[in-house]
C-alpha cells in the first residue's frame, strides 16, 4: 500500500491474476452497461452500480463466492420486497407475515412457478465465470482512513450538498445512496492524477454483504477508459467456465440469499 503524496489517497496494486467476474455469455466478460447523462445533461444514478461513472465500469472480485453473492443479492432484495407487500393479506388472515409467506412460497413451489425463491435454469446457463488479468497500475483503497480523510477534504462542498457533514465514513460508501458513491467515483476517475502522473485504474472495496467463510469479500471497480474512447481495453480474459447447478460457491451464495435454482 502507498499513500499518494499528491492526492492523499491510499493506493494498492492490481488484483491478483485471475480476478473473477460473472457475466452473460451473450455479452461477454467486457461489456458492462454504459452509463450516460440524461437528455438535459444531468445524472440520475439511482439505478447504477456502486462506483459507476459516466461510461463503462467493470466489476470483479478476488474469489468466486463473493462474485456469486454480489450477483445474487439483488434477487434477495426483490424477494424481500415481494414478501413485505403481503403484510396486509397476512393481517387480514390473522397470521404472521412469516407464516403467510411460507404458505405462499409452498404454493408457488408446488405449482412449479418460477417465482418466490427460484431462479430459472436459463439464468445459470446464460452466464459464465470469467477470469481477468488487468494491466499494471494503481487502485484506490476506498475504505482506508487515509482515503476517507482525503475525500472528505477534496470533496467537502459536494459532500455537504449531499447532506454529509463531519466527514465521509465507510457507512456512506456501503450505503444505497448512489448520488454519494457515484459522485466520488466520477471525481476519482475524471479529476485525480497520482504522484507518478498516472490516473487510478479503479477502486478496491469490500462487499457490503461482508466477508464470507471461504471468501475474501474483496471487490474491484475498473473504469473502462479505453473502451469508452473506442479502442481495445487492455484486459486479458484468461479463463471462461460454465456455471454448474452443483457448484459449491453458487449453492453457498444461494443459501445466503435464500434462493434456489432449477
Amino acid at each position: 500500500m502507498t499513500v499518494c503524496s499528491v492526492s492523499g489517497l491510499e493506493l494498492v496494486d492490481n488484483p491478483a491474476p485471475g480476478s473473477y467476474r460473472i457475466a452473460r455469455t451473450s455479452f461477454g466478460a467486457l461489456s458492462p452497461v454504459s452509463r450516460e447523462p440524461e437528455p438535459d445533461g444531468s445524472l440520475d444514478p439511482a439505478g447504477w452500480s456502486r462506483f459507476d461513472t459516466v461510461g463503462r465500469t467493470l466489476y470483479s472480485t478476488d474469489d468466486r463466492l463473493t462474485s456469486f453473492m454480489e450477483l445474487l443479492a439483488p434477487y434477495r432484495t426483490e424477494i424481500n420486497g415481494s414478501r413485505r407487500a403481503l403484510q396486509k393479506d397476512a393481517d387480514a388472515m390473522g397470521i404472521s407475515l412469516d407464516d403467510y409467506w411460507a404458505m405462499v412460497v409452498t404454493d408457488w413451489d408446488q405449482g412449479g412457478t418460477m417465482r418466490a425463491r427460484w431462479l430459472p435454469k436459463a439464468w445459470r446457463e446464460g452466464r459464465a465465470i470469467y477470469r481477468l488479468d488487468y494491466m499494471p497500475g494503481w487502485w484506490v483503497d476506498i475504505t482506508s482512513t487515509s482515503t476517507l480523510t482525503a475525500l472528505s477534504t477534496h470533496l467537502e462542498e459536494e459532500l455537504t450538498t449531499l447532506g454529509i457533514d463531519g466527514g465521509l465514513t465507510v457507512a456512506h460508501l456501503a450505503g444505497d445512496d448512489r448520488a454519494i458513491t457515484t459522485m466520488i467515483a466520477g471525481w476519482l476517475r475524471d479529476t485525480v492524477t497520482l504522484f507518478d502522473g498516472t490516473q487510478p485504474l479503479g477502486i478496491r472495496f469490500t462487499s457490503k454483504h461482508g466477508h464470507p467463510a471461504g471468501g475474501t469479500g474483496t471487490c474491484w471497480a475498473y473504469w473502462m477508459r479505453a473502451a469508452d474512447a473506442g479502442v481495445d481495453e487492455p484486459i486479458k480474459i484468461i479463463d471462461e467456465t460454465a456455471i454448474d447447478e452443483t457448484d459449491e460457491d453458487l449453492k453457498e451464495a444461494q443459501a445466503f440469499c435464500r434462493i434456489q435454482t432449477r
